[in-house]
């Protein structure tokens, strides 16, 4: 992927129509699961295509409305079009209102979205992380793994992230309270591991997929919890993506479990006020990286996919800048 795939255009929006609204964003969301939607291949969203407008989350205010369930002025987020003004039609994806007593507008996006919300049902339901375990979390700066490891600390696990810098590893260990860091990409990486965890994680929160998780696969405690949040490390590979080799589950007696926070969609007003209780008392720090100007989009993504993000990858437009 590269940013010139990408181009900046212009076009006349018409009157609303009933129940619609017109937004004018003020930060977009940039994810991993957007790189799946430009392939053809089979994702929980639908495929971009060619010579349309980019669609992802993103946080605004109503500037125009003929829906009385958002009026004008009203702080909204939703999937919208990647656009300095958007229209809403309200009938293929949900807008939900904000609440106007959170700090930042962004964490709409972040720490009380789909980031935070994937982040809290995966360490809580799907890993059902319990005090004393050891917790093992791939790409553990990014958006999810850096809420997912502080919310496994405040369980009283013992939590070990991996990342690719030096100055995200500091980031775990300094800011956010894990236990200990290691660089996965390091030559002696599975030795690392064995030291920093000598008996297997019991819980390993995988973002990345590929080879790193076949190692970790191999030493995890038996019997452990696989939570399988992503596999961005897989997302350009049309070969091999998405192939596990099943040898280490079903030795060590793993439970390998995909995670889709839609499956808790009743309960998420409970994990977004559990998850602003822990933000307001400063038990989870968010984290974020910024671009500014709807130019920028582009270069967010490729930027993801370089792991160049520390946190949740944000683009402000508008009044956001």
């Amino acid at each position: 992927m590269s940013e010139e795939m990408f181009r900046l255009g212009s076009r006349t929006l018409g009157p609303l129509g009933d129940g619609q609204v017109r937004v004018k964003p003020a930060a977009f969301s940039v994810d991993p699961i957007q790189r799946t939607l430009f392939t053809g291949a089979e994702a929980m969203l639908p495929q971009y295509i060619p010579g349309a407008p980019i669609v992802g989350d993103a946080v605004g205010v109503v500037v125009e409305s003929r829906n009385v369930a958002f009026p004008t002025g009203t702080t909204v987020t939703g999937r919208l079009e990647w656009a300095d003004t958007a229209v809403w039609a309200g009938q293929n994806q949900e807008l939900t209102v904000v609440d106007p007593d959170i700090a930042e507008f962004s964490h709409a996006l972040g720490v009380y979205g789909i980031v935070g919300l994937t982040a809290f049902y995966g360490i809580t339901e799907v890993g059902q992380v319990r005090e004393g375990e050891t917790v093992l979390i791939s790409a553990a700066a990014g958006a999810v793994g850096s809420i997912a490891g502080q919310i496994a600390k405040l369980r009283g696990a013992t939590v070990i992230g991996l990342a690719s810098t030096q100055a995200k590893r500091d980031t775990l260990t300094s800011r956010l309270g894990f236990d200990g860091a290691l660089d996965y990409r390091a030559v002696d990486f599975a030795d690392q591991l064995q030291a920093v965890m000598p008996s297997g994680p019991d819980v390993y929160f995988d973002n990345v997929g590929g080879p790193v998780s076949q190692v970790i696969m191999r030493q995890m405690r038996r019997p452990g919890r696989i939570v399988d949040c992503g596999q961005i490390s897989t997302y350009d590979d049309t070969e091999t993506a998405w192939k596990v080799d099943i040898t280490p589950i079903h030795l060590n007696g793993l439970r390998f479990e995909g995670l889709s926070p839609a499956l808790f969609m009743q309960d998420w007003p409970r994990a977004r006020q559990q998850l602003k209780t822990w933000v307001e008392a400063g038990q989870i720090v968010p984290q974020e990286t910024r671009l500014h100007g709807l130019a920028s989009l582009p270069a967010a993504l490729v930027a993801l996919f370089k792991g160049e993000n520390v946190g949740k990858m944000i683009v402000t437009v508008g009044d956001g800048e």
